[in-house]
């Protein structure tokens, strides 16, 4: 039987968290929404996914 595995990595931006602060610091001064596609745009481009697969027939190691 061969065996599949499938290995997921993330990773985060260094910017993004300072953004995300930044977002939260100016709505909570002015009181007011921030513009959320604006916001889920930048985090979709800040975050980047790493999809790696691996198989192995039958007798492998």
């Amino acid at each position: 039987m061969a065996n599949t595995t499938l290995k997921i990595s993330a990773k985060r931006a260094w910017w993004l968290k300072p953004y995300c602060f930044g977002v939260a610091a100016m709505s909570a001064l002015t009181g007011r929404e921030p513009d959320w596609d604006k916001v889920k745009a930048m985090i979709r481009r800040g975050i980047t996914f790493k999809f790696e697969s691996t198989s192995e027939g039958i007798g492998g190691a």
